[in-house]
């Protein structure tokens, strides 16, 4: 009923597959799955209870296709423009971008290792974005993404 505000489970949330993060964002490309498959990894690692409790900085240079990971984030982890519970936090090279994400009291960081974007644009550049999305999905996270936990 408008007006009425609720919480989505994170089971509900779970509905949210990689193709409907490809509609909202308005195409499959590989750094939308890159920041999908890191926001799941958030879930999974911090186990926030709502969608309020956890938040995201995108430390990117602010430009595409780097930030197009913020809407895998969005619809993978639920931290949103709307809630302004994600932020895009500039840098100045591919070889900086890493994905911060905090709850309760907890922050996971996912730096995307150096080699991945270069992979990412050599597949590209030869067999399209599909492709490049389709390696990103098949890639073990950890071989994409150094992963450091602060308590």
């Amino acid at each position: 009923m408008l007006g009425e505000a609720s919480c989505y489970s994170w089971d509900d949330r779970r509905q949210l597959t990689i193709r409907v993060a490809a509609v909202f964002h308005g195409h499959e490309g590989p750094w939308l799955v890159l920041g999908y498959r890191a926001g799941w990894r958030a879930v999974e690692v911090l186990e926030p209870r709502s969608v309020f409790e956890m938040s995201c900085v995108v430390r990117a240079p602010l430009s595409t296709p780097f930030t197009c990971a913020a809407d895998g984030i969005q619809v993978a982890a639920g931290c949103t423009l709307g809630k302004l519970n994600i932020k895009l936090e500039p840098v100045r090279s591919p070889e900086e971008i890493e994905y911060v994400f905090t709850c309760r009291g907890r922050t996971l960081h996912l730096k995307l290792k150096p080699w991945v974007w270069s992979r990412i644009k050599e597949i590209s550049s030869e067999s399209g974005l599909t492709e490049a999305s389709r390696w990103c999905m098949r890639q073990e996270l950890h071989t994409m993404f150094e992963e450091l936990l602060e308590p």
